[in-house]
């Protein structure tokens, strides 16, 4: 055993003396030395590896390790030694032969080495030392099992950087990086946050600063941890738009931050913003966010954003603009208008509202026109709703111009009730005749158009209809509307002021004189009749005393007016071309296939349509009416 020792230390005194050349050229052919020579030797060798970090004699010496067991247990107790004392040259030792070689053996003393350089680093080194080591540990490869060595370095590390500002901003962007639960360590610690620094301080501590900065200068992690904080505090100054829509990218790509636990990850973010960002976020940050929604095509949680508190008051104001700026087409828009309504976020009054807006800022474009058939049939769904009046000729206009009966149809109904309130009769003519050219491309609108008319002309006063009779007097296209005002007139004088029990009276005296006369002085093929003058004066004098004079002037009056009108009622019977066909005619007048064009005809036409026989308009087989010609009656 002595003379063991004795020849170790020999050796070892004649390697220290020889040249590291000569030591280096030896070891590389080490099967032709002695193993005590071959140890000592490479004792050297390491001891010059750890000092100048030479590459070709740290590979050499490792080789020799791998190579044989022996050497291997004498150059590690070396290794170990030097650990007090360079720590980090026995871990830069280490570190390179793991670049070729990884095993079980080396990764141990690995961890060795970074833990003692690590426990050097954070008790006695300055503090950028200290930065230095953790870095290098957090950057090192996965496969290195560093994981445990820098957990305990972090933490060992974390009271040094109460008073180091920059010593702070290095570990928490490691742990960010690294290490979870020495985040939630350092963020629960109120000295280590109070010291960070500068914008990075500003924005995990304050919810202030600029997070796109974090993002750029600091990492994801950083900036997923500064928007998870403010997120939770809702605190809504870090939310500016460009943060918003990069957190939403990061969503909807499913793009996980390993390092980070779910509090950090972007769908905890963007759950808590459906949750209660209309609360918590900035009017701008909100429309973004829901921007970024729609754009995505994720309209369940636009519904679920806009059902929050005050939701609907908040962004529905900017609906039409976040539909613009999502790109969605006009069919979108009116489904997603349709559910939030169905939802009970929007009254039937606002989407009639954001109709409009979106029609106005379409400019009415032939695209649109399922827009305005969506508002048509919300109209007619809630006749409640007025629509401004502009809106609905415009709507008539434009209906008309694309001939869908739909829009001109709704719209008209409501456009004409607003046409009550003009009282110039040439504005009203102008209107009319509008309308008409706007309807003459469907008879059902234009009948829709005459319909309205005839009940709006028998709410006038007289004074009114023939202002308007005059006004309407030559304007091509509304000869029809003129009938309509001249046939009423018409009605009115036949009905003289009185109502139907007095007409009907009146008509059955007219009849019972008429007949009488007819009977009395009508010659026929059964009799002739001679008139005796004197025997009429001597009948009609027994009875003179029962009536003055003044009124049996009034009666003679009346009897020569009356044969006048029998005789042009007589004259003016019926068209020469149809009183041809006789019987025919009086039964088409009496059912309505024929329209008077004599105060006769009228008469039966009147019959007709007393007496039940008048076809009803809705049997009819749809051809044009043509109105009945007042001039005769």
């Amino acid at each position: 055993m002595g003379n063991t020792a004795v020849i170790d230390g020999e050796a070892k005194q004649r390697a220290a003396e020889l040249p590291i050349e000569v030591v280096l050229a030896a070891l590389q052919k080490s099967a032709d030395l002695a193993p005590e020579v071959r140890r000592a030797y490479a004792e050297r060798l390491l001891e010059h590896a750890l000092q100048t970090r030479d590459p070709v004699s740290s590979a050499l010496v490792a080789q020799l390790m791998d190579d044989d067991p022996n050497l291997d247990t004498e150059l590690e107790t070396q290794l170990i030694s030097n650990l007090q004392e360079q720590p980090d040259a026995v871990y830069a030792f280490i570190r390179s032969h793991l670049v070729e070689l990884c095993n079980e053996c080396w990764l141990d003393r690995l961890k060795l080495a970074a833990a003692a350089a690590l426990k050097v680093a954070t008790t006695d080194a300055a503090a950028s030392t200290t930065a230095d080591w953790l870095t290098l540990i957090a950057r090192e490869p996965a496969k290195y099992e560093l994981g445990d060595v820098l957990h305990t370095g972090l933490l060992a590390a974390q009271e040094r950087a109460h008073d180091d500002p920059e010593l702070a901003r290095v570990l928490i962007g490691l742990a960010a990086k690294r290490d979870a639960a020495v985040l939630e360590e350092y963020l629960n610690d109120t000295a280590f946050m109070a010291a960070l620094p500068n914008n990075v301080g500003l924005v995990l501590r304050d919810f202030a600063g600029d997070p796109l900065a974090l993002l750029q200068n600091r990492g994801l992690e950083l900036f997923m941890v500064g928007m998870s904080r403010a997120a939770h505090a809702c605190a809504s100054s870090l939310f500016t738009p460009s943060a918003i829509a990069g957190i939403w990218e990061l969503y909807v790509g499913s793009q996980s931050i390993p390092s980070l636990p779910p509090q950090y990850q972007a769908e905890t973010i963007i759950q808590l913003w459906l949750e209660r960002g209309v609360k918590c976020l900035s009017t701008e940050a909100l429309e973004m966010l829901a921007i970024q929604i729609l754009t995505s095509r994720r309209d369940d949680l636009f519904l679920q954003l806009l059902h929050q508190e005050n939701g609907a008051k908040v962004i529905l104001p900017r609906l039409i603009f976040i539909l613009e700026r999502s790109h969605r087409t006009i069919e979108d828009a009116m489904n997603l208008i349709g559910r939030i309504v169905a939802a009970g976020d929007m009254q039937p009054l606002e989407a009639v509202a954001t109709y409009i807006q979106m029609l106005k800022g379409l400019e009415w474009q032939r695209e649109t026109l399922p827009l305005m058939q969506q508002l048509c049939r919300t109209l007619l769904k809630h006749p409640e709703i007025a629509a401004p009046a502009d809106i609905l000729w415009r709507l008539v206009e434009v209906g008309s111009e694309f001939k869908d009966e739909l829009v001109t149809k709704t719209a008209l109904k409501r456009a004409l009730a607003t046409l009550v309130e003009v009282t110039d009769e040439a504005e009203l003519v102008e209107n009319l005749r509008r309308v008409n050219s706007q309807t003459t491309w469907s008879a059902t609108i234009h009948d829709l158009m005459m319909d309205w008319w005839r009940g709006f002309i028998r709410q006038q006063p007289v004074s009114h209809l023939g202002r308007l009779d005059k006004a309407l007097e030559g304007k091509r296209g509304l000869e029809e509307a003129r009938s309509v005002l001249q046939t009423l007139g018409s009605i009115r004088r036949m009905m003289g002021g009185q109502n139907m029990p007095e007409f009907a009276q009146s008509v059955e005296t007219a009849y019972n004189v008429l007949g009488a006369l007819a009977d009395a002085f009508e010659a026929n093929s059964k009799r002739a009749i001679h008139f005796d003058p004197d025997t009429a004066r001597a009948e009609l004098d027994a009875q003179a005393d029962m009536l003055p004079p003044q009124e049996r002037q009034v009666l003679a009056n009346n009897l020569r007016e009356l044969a006048l009108v029998i005789g042009n009622m007589g004259d003016n019977r019926t068209r020469a071309n149809l009183m041809r066909r006789g019987d025919e005619v009086d039964r088409e007048l009496m059912t309505g296939e024929e329209l008077p064009h004599s105060s006769v005809d009228a008469m039966k036409w009147l019959a007709g349509y007393w007496g039940g026989t008048l076809a009803d308009d809705d049997e009819d087989d749809g051809s044009p009416k043509t109105a009945v010609d007042t001039r005769l009656l």
